[in-house]
């Protein structure tokens, strides 16, 4: 019986070239891969910072129209200061009682110092300023609202000062007249027509109540100026930003 052999499949074995040529191609496929990624993580970073930036302008928009009605606020905080300190210095039991006890409630209704701060909260619980790749809106940012709390500081001592305040109510002031004052359906503070009295006007009483509302003038001085270079500033780190982004918002 014939035997027939079969001649053995030629084996092509791979050049090293070739081989170089896989790894090279295998390599560039990670490596474009990999470019890709960290393109999309650097968008995806861009558009949250501009979304960041975005909120922020607002919350300066909204701090103007606050920081407005702060200086308001103040103003007429000072005037009646004023008001009461010449109205104190002339106590009698018989003359400008009403007045005193209209410009005493209304000095020690006050309202904290508070501005927008979602922006910089929302920064802060999602890992702080380093969302903000642009180094000079981030230490812009910083240097606003180190401002803001240095001014919430002084916020802290003209509370502390209107309660000090407070505490001659009840040897300055009559309760029942005292309690006349506020119209609570309407949250507002009246002027009373009838009589009111003084439970005291000795010296010292008086003397306690004028320095008292003497350091709540003063520290609104303060505040008031404060406010002032925290409105300026507010401008001008708007405006900064809006260049830096190109973005376009109603201009104030």
């Amino acid at each position: 019986m014939e035997v027939h052999k079969h001649p053995h499949h030629v084996i092509h074995k791979k050049k090293w070239v070739e081989y170089l040529l896989e790894f090279f191609m295998l390599f560039l496929a990670v490596f474009l891969g990999f470019l890709a990624e960290n393109q999309r993580e650097n968008n995806v970073e861009h558009n949250r910072e501009k979304q960041y930036i975005q909120s922020f302008v607002e919350d300066l928009d909204a701090d103007n129209d606050y920081l407005q009605e702060t200086l308001i606020s103040f103003n007429n905080k000072k005037k009646i200061a004023d008001s009461l300190i010449m109205l104190l210095g002339s106590a009698t039991k018989n003359e400008g009682i009403n007045d005193i006890y209209f410009y005493f409630r209304n000095i020690v209704r006050y309202r904290p110092f508070n501005v927008n701060d979602r922006t910089i909260v929302q920064l802060r619980n999602a890992g702080g300023m380093r969302l903000i790749l642009n180094k000079s809106v981030s230490d812009s940012m910083v240097s606003y609202y180190r401002d803001v709390d240095n001014i919430k500081y002084l916020d802290g001592l003209l509370i502390e000062r209107i309660s000090e305040l407070s505490n001659t109510t009840d040897k300055l002031l009559d309760g029942i007249d005292y309690g006349k004052l506020t119209d609570t359906t309407n949250n507002v503070i009246l002027r009373i027509k009838e009589p009111m009295k003084l439970r005291n006007t000795d010296d010292e009483t008086i003397n306690t109540a004028i320095i008292s509302v003497q350091r709540i003038k003063n520290i609104s001085i303060l505040i008031k100026l404060a406010v002032i270079k925290l409105k300026e500033k507010a401008n001008i780190t708007r405006h900064f930003i809006l260049k830096q982004y190109h973005l376009e918002m109603s201009d104030e």
